[in-house]
């Protein structure tokens, strides 16, 4: 999470996904890269800081992406992003090629001005499919759209990642799920504390046959696509 020192906005502070870590001088992690669009009061504050400006950092939080080894004659990974949500993958993509997946970015947006950062997908050797909602780039149509194509049978999709607003994740489940490819959702809420206290981002899960209610900033932002209930 982030804060502004000095600043009192309820809006603040905001949960943010890590989008890469570049390596210093020596090749270690140096710093980490966020993805970042100006939609409120916390976002023009980020994009008004200048160089050497301070901020405060709460984090990671919760748990990460999981990259298994791939199995047999499925190795094609998909990353399905919705807008702003393809921020969490340029980090997860290099992960995914040194497991031994084939990554694809399914990138949806509502314009190809909303495909922000493409490109370095493209300069990773990943391979993009876009959908954009005016068809001004790729299909005309939605991520949901590539989702489903790239499911059909006799694909060789054997995990889906997704990240981006809540309906289109509750689309990407029913697809999934339908599908029987394991799929993780990188959820988004607003969190009060970041430390599971609060209880202000708690979502519906199952459990056996019954459910259950589990913190975001915990034991999310990754969840299954099978155990979140999006009544």
């Amino acid at each position: 999470m982030l804060r502004f020192p000095g600043r009192l906005d309820p809006l603040l502070p905001r949960p943010m996904s890590i989008s890469d870590v570049l390596p210093d001088e020596k090749g270690r992690p140096g710093r980490v890269r966020i993805l970042l669009k100006v939609v409120g009061k916390g976002t023009e504050l980020l994009a008004a800081l200048s160089a050497g400006d301070s901020i405060q950092i709460l984090g990671p939080l919760g748990k990460p992406f999981q990259v298994p080894p791939p199995p047999a004659a499925k190795d094609r990974a998909l990353m399905a992003a919705g807008g702003i949500g393809v921020a969490t993958f340029p980090f997860l993509a290099k992960e995914l090629r040194k497991a031994g997946w084939r990554p694809v970015l399914l990138f949806g947006a509502r314009g190809e001005r909303d495909l922000v950062g493409r490109e370095r997908f493209e300069g990773q050797g990943v391979e993009v499919r876009i959908a954009t909602e005016d068809g001004s780039l790729g299909i005309r149509g939605l991520v949901t759209d590539l989702l489903q194509k790239a499911l059909a049978p006799g694909s060789d999709a054997g995990m889906v990642y997704a990240c981006g607003p809540r309906p289109m994740l509750q689309a990407v489940s029913a697809l999934v799920n339908a599908a029987g490819v394991p799929c993780q959702l990188s959820l988004e809420s607003a969190m009060g504390c970041g430390f599971g206290v609060c209880l202000g981002c708690v979502v519906k899960v199952r459990r056996g046959d019954g459910f259950d209610y589990v913190r975001v900033c915990t034991e999310g932002p990754i969840l299954m696509a099978t155990e979140v209930l999006w009544e």
